[in-house]
């Protein structure tokens, strides 16, 4: 029986795969692959990460090219967990209630422990 965290990241690939696998079959996001799976996926992420006066559209594409490391015009699935972290981190953060506003780009963590029971 599988774990509820190795679920949860066979989900993560099982996604990104979703993706990859339409109009470009290949094992790369396209630009507007990345851009579909985050609109459809990730919404919470960028309603709080999308920096004031930037279009949701246009802080994809700033994603996008932060995310390409190799400049090739597709993102790997390597690639892609780097925005998978932030999007991970930002989902940590909800589940406590932080409100921290627009355009950060970086870890909320406090320093302080949270005891989970799940």
């Amino acid at each position: 029986m599988k774990t509820l965290m190795e679920q949860g990241l066979e989900c993560v690939v099982n996604i990104f795969h979703q993706y990859c696998f339409g109009k470009h079959p290949d094992d790369y996001l396209q630009p507007e692959e990345f851009k579909k799976m985050l609109k459809e996926q990730a919404q919470p992420f960028l309603r709080d990460t999308t920096p004031d006066g930037v279009s949701q559209d246009a802080y994809i594409d700033q994603l996008f090219k932060k995310a390409d490391r190799d400049h090739n015009g597709k993102l790997k699935f390597t690639e892609v967990i780097v925005v998978v972290a932030g999007a991970l981190i930002d989902a940590h953060n909800r589940s406590h209630g932080h409100e921290h506003g627009h355009g950060h780009g970086h870890s909320h963590d406090d320093g302080h422990g949270h005891g989970h029971s799940h």
